[in-house]
């Protein structure tokens, strides 16, 4: 017994002091990582300025594409401040490849910090991909003469960025363009620049958008169509058969096509993860291993932490590893039914639709803790819109991928990519169907709290085996709980003091003194309302707007101290907890915040909460959940970490 205890004793502490050992890596990776990728971001908003540099990616943006330029250099900005990388929308015919010097003029400012609480940290995001500039073009970029870096990175980076942008156009026009093409380019590329704004959305709100993620699929189109061609060839070819095994030579060439693969792709945490899972299941079959699901899964995400520790927040991260450790956990606990020597068509059917749900539902599970917390909203349709899409991607899309990729070499694959075109069009469909049946997804936003336990409870079912996977069950529902006390938005404040009302028509805009800095249009995802008039000279109401719980909405331009019915003081939130200066939030150059404004909230039982826009914008926005009891405030204070500009908070 006594033996027994100190052996138990012995696991746990090796347990404890290996949680300790990868804590301690993990900030190590992430104090390295943060050190390395360190550059100038812009400290306020500039221009239109003259930009030079050297074109690095084209992607999409609401109104058209967005460039990401190699800063060469800023008009007006000495090179010890000069951004090594910026982005902006351009509405212009943009006829280049990645690699090409160009000049332009744009308005440049900092990336945006998160304007309410829990919104998406963008600035965070840039930093660690050096972006340290973002605005929109003014005229026209034109081609400059000046060369390229000459650095063997950058000038490999130019140069697979090129072979990937040429790509993505070769298989959107080989696809018939549109819809269909913009999915094809998605699909084989990762570039989602031919997306229309309308197609992305329906693609989200109907839980679609995962099909254009470079993960599972991608790869097993592009290893397999090698591994077994190269299967297929190899006993052919006498000398090398009788030397080297067909398996081992089909899998070294299954790893190099994956790579040339992955280095074009974009790199994205699903396409990583998916990478070193393959590499591994090839790797197996060099060396005559097993490759274990579980432990594959396990070393991937270790090695992407290692590599790029800043996505382990991310929602790509979080969401990919669940579904996949999610999916390997139920297939594993799934009992082997016998199977008859020769089914018939019907059961066949019968296997494939049970499996297709069962595999939409688990990835569903797993991912909608993350969806809740991060984007607010739910898919209410994305199981039904997978069931509806699987058949054809599983027995259209895939088998003339598949073939497009084989006859690719022989410069047959057209035909093909017009069929996989075709294909991806009625997913689009699908997806655009799903969209206008699906209810309004908002939804009050998982706390940290609740997502937490969501992820022990994830950790606990994909972990632990056979009854004690029920342990899973109280964490689920603890965060079930946590996520149906929160209450909903009712109104925004952004980062400018500008003033957003959720009503029975849509969203309302109370202000209108907005500048840059406004709200993630994720949050708001209807066309604004404008239903208090603008007058000249005045900048705000007065504005009045009942709500159905029979609170009523206004903003007015005076501090008010009122007292309540009964005789209490008036209820001014104001989230400093001090003196507030007659002094505006807004960026320079922008309309100012009257630092008079007062959002007020009459109750229905007759009390009322004075709260000051210009005051709540100082900490970076908020969000307000109006019950007939009360307010709920939470705002969001600016970040300390390093992608944050060092700017005085008045």
């Amino acid at each position: 017994m006594a033996w027994a205890l100190r052996r138990r004793g012995s696991v746990l502490l090796f347990i404890l002091a290996s949680l300790a050992a990868a804590a301690a890596l993990g900030a190590f990776a992430a104090e390295v990582r943060t050190k390395a990728v360190a550059a100038p971001v812009l400290a306020e908003r500039i221009g239109p300025v003259r930009i030079e540099g050297v074109l690095a990616e084209i992607d999409a943006s609401q109104t058209g594409v967005r460039l990401r330029m190699r800063v060469r250099a800023i008009e007006g900005q000495a090179r010890d401040q000069t951004p090594r990388f910026v982005r902006f929308s351009y509405r212009y015919p943009a006829p280049w490849l990645p690699g090409r010097p160009l000049a332009c003029r744009a308005v440049l400012s900092p990336p945006p910090a998160p304007s309410v609480p829990g919104d998406y940290a963008f600035n965070r995001d840039a930093y660690f991909q050096q972006l340290g500039a973002v605005g929109f073009a003014i005229g026209a970029c034109e081609a400059q003469g000046f060369g390229a870096p000459r650095d063997w990175r950058s000038q490999a980076q130019a140069r697979i960025a090129a072979i990937r942008r040429a790509m993505a156009e070769a298989v959107y026009e080989s696809a018939g363009g549109g819809g269909g093409g913009a999915f094809a380019a998605a699909m084989t590329v990762g570039d989602r620049s031919f997306f229309s704004p309308e197609e992305a959305e329906a693609l989200r709100a109907s839980g679609l958008a995962h099909l254009i993620s470079i993960s599972g699929l991608h790869m097993v189109l592009a290893g397999g169509a090698v591994f077994f061609a190269i299967r297929i060839a190899w006993p052919l070819i006498e000398p090398l058969a009788l030397r080297i095994p067909a398996v081992k030579a089909a899998a070294a060439g299954a790893i190099l096509a994956l790579t040339a693969y992955f280095l074009v792709s974009g790199g994205e945490v699903a396409t990583q993860r998916t990478y070193v899972i393959a590499l591994i299941g090839f790797g197996a079959k060099l060396f005559d291993r097993p490759a274990l699901s579980l432990r594959s899964l396990a070393l991937s995400m270790a090695l992407v932490v290692l590599l790029q520790p800043e996505s382990v927040v991310s929602p790509g991260f979080q969401m990919s590893f669940a579904a996949s450790a999610a999916l390997i956990a139920v297939y594993e606990m799934l009992p082997r039914l016998d199977r008859p020597i020769a089914p018939g068509a019907v059961a066949r059917l019968g296997g494939w639709l049970a499996g297709a749900a069962v595999t939409s539902l688990t990835a569903s599970l797993a991912t909608l803790p993350f969806a809740v917390h991060h984007f607010a909203r739910l898919a209410p349709l994305s199981i039904l819109a997978n069931l509806a899409a699987s058949p054809v991607i599983t027995f259209w899309t895939t088998p003339a991928a598949l073939a497009a990729a084989i006859a690719a070499p022989l410069g047959l694959a057209e035909p093909l990519l017009w069929l996989v075109g075709r294909s991806l069009e009625v997913v689009l469909r699908i997806a655009e169907a799903a969209q206008t049946w699906s209810p309004d997804p908002s939804v009050p936003a998982l706390g940290a709290a609740g997502l937490v336990a969501s992820v022990l409870a994830l950790a606990a079912f994909c972990i632990l085996d056979g009854w004690a996977r029920l342990a899973a069950a109280p964490l689920a529902a603890a965060s079930l709980a946590m996520w149906l006390q929160t209450p909903l938005p009712a109104a925004y404040v952004s980062m400018d003091g500008s003033v957003f009302l959720r009503t029975s028509d849509g969203w309302s805009e109370l202000t209108h003194w907005r500048g840059t800095n406004s709200l993630n249009p994720l949050l708001i995802r209807s066309e604004l309302q404008r239903p208090c008039p603008i007058r000249r000279n005045q900048p705000f109401g007065p504005c009045r707007i009942d709500l159905p719980n029979g609170s009523t909405v206004e903003v007015v331009g005076e501090r008010a101290e009122a007292a309540l019915e009964g005789g209490a003081a008036a209820r001014g939130l104001d989230p400093s907890g001090e003196a507030q200066p007659e002094r505006s939030a807004a960026p320079a150059g922008e309309e100012m915040c009257p630092a008079n404004a007062v959002l007020r909230v009459q109750l229905p039982h007759g009390d009322r909460v004075d709260l000051h826009p210009c005051a709540l914008a100082r900490r970076g926005g908020a969000s307000i959940a109006i019950g007939a009891e009360g307010v709920t405030l939470s705002t969001a204070r600016p970040s300390l970490g390093p992608w944050s500009p060092r700017t005085e908070v008045y």
